[in-house]
């Protein structure tokens, strides 16, 4: 992907420098343009390093040749402001442009992402946010400011986005929303089983898989419900259209899922959920002399099979199957006793699965399809997946 940013002038300005690192990283061509005042708190060297490419500041620069700002507005797939300043703000949705990037802004024609990041006084000015209405009427994609501990140290609405996120979210800036409108529900994570408050029955499932099926749904457009075990949103910023729902035990799961399936379009069940949980848990800590060798369980309710006998035919159901061995016949047999739509077979085992950050799966489905996700990071996973689901999701009259 070919991607302008524009780095404005605030002390949030070197974290455009963490942005522009990833973003090479991840194998995107960046051009970077600065205002005069971003250049006070990062030099453009800093910038040159970390794309190959040399800076535009004023007018008169040629980043790109001669007449740069109309070359760079047709060659960009995405133009970025990171971070956008209450100035370049102004500049931008008024049309006036004072510096190589409000400039090249006027000749470009595709998706922008306005990352602003000021002090939540200025962010609460009325100018500043009936000049945020103008951009985000011309389709600009307003992504932040977050809550925290801004430079004057104060507290409130005006920190910049997490770094990573904001790459996300430039990266999803260019992709059609193919689930606007749509109430997705994800479940993710290990559930505990405690025999007393300390000790518990759980699996080695940290949720990552969860929570990026959450935040690639939401990047689509969906409006997501993630219900999860313990720690399993704690991979980064949420979407902020994510509504995190934190449980313990399966129990406590199956609650909350009953509450939200209805008003859900799509339900993807990636949580691990215990089997078993204890039938008489004691309510203080046990000391050993106190344990014995059988402690009696009594089995959780499926609540995927639950689902489908509900839902199967009239919501969009996808499973996850996690196996050690005859991945694709074992996840096979779930689709159809389960009554899903799809199922995400991953094999488990050294390097891969839980609590690791590369992913294999096959994606198998009730039409007959089995599409291959190859080793990836879960959050690329996440993408493959979704592009796979969304396909299937269409096929059927589920809205």
């Amino acid at each position: 992907m070919r991607i302008i940013v524009g780095v404005s002038g605030g002390i949030a300005a070197y974290k455009s420098a963490i942005v522009v690192s990833s973003m090479v990283q991840r194998g995107h061509q960046v051009q970077i343009l600065m205002t005069e005042g971003a250049t006070r708190f990062i030099q453009p060297l800093t910038f040159e390093a970390l794309s190959g490419r040399p800076v535009g500041v004023s007018v008169t620069d040629q980043p790109a040749g001669p007449i740069s700002h109309v070359k760079l507005g047709k060659w960009a797939d995405v133009l970025a402001v990171v971070p956008a300043t209450v100035g370049i703000m102004s500049r931008l949705a008024l049309g006036e442009p004072t510096d190589l990037l409000s400039l090249t802004y006027m000749s470009y024609r595709g998706p922008v992402v306005i990352a602003p990041a000021m002090e939540p006084k200025m962010w609460l000015h009325p100018r500043t946010q009936e000049h945020v209405a103008k951009l985000a009427a011309d389709e600009a994609q307003i992504v932040g400011p977050v809550e925290g501990h801004v430079a004057s140290g104060d507290e409130g609405m005006g920190r910049l986005a997490d770094p990573e996120f904001l790459v996300r979210a430039i990266e999803h800036a260019p992709i059609p929303k193919a689930l606007s409108g749509i109430h997705v529900l994800v479940t993710g994570g290990a559930t505990w089983e405690h025999f007393d408050p300390v000790r518990a029955i759980t699996n080695p499932s940290t949720g990552r898989m969860g929570f990026e099926m959450a935040q690639e749904a939401a990047f689509l457009g969906a409006r997501v419900t993630y219900i999860h075990g313990p720690r399993g949103a704690d991979f980064g910023t949420l979407h902020p259209s994510v509504t995190s729902i934190p449980i313990v035990s399966a129990k406590e799961m199956r609650d909350a899922v009953w509450n939200i399936a209805e008003s859900a379009s799509i339900v993807v069940a990636a949580a691990a959920v215990s089997d078993f949980r204890p039938i008489s848990p004691a309510k203080q800590k046990l000391h050993k002399s106190e344990i014995t060798a059988h402690w009696d369980v009594t089995a959780n309710p499926d609540i995927l099979a639950e689902l489908g006998q509900e839902y199967g035919g009239r919501k969009f159901l996808v499973g996850f199957a996690a196996e050690t061995d005859n991945v694709v016949a074992s996840a096979q047999s779930k689709l159809a006793a389960k009554h899903l739509d799809a199922i995400v077979a991953n094999p488990v085992g050294a390097n891969l699965g839980f609590g690791h950050w590369e992913h294999r799966a096959q994606v198998i489905d009730r039409f007959g399809g089995n599409a291959t996700i190859n080793e990836e990071s879960k959050e690329i996973s996440a993408r493959k997946i979704w592009e796979r689901l969304v396909d299937l999701f269409y096929r059927e009259p589920y809205v």
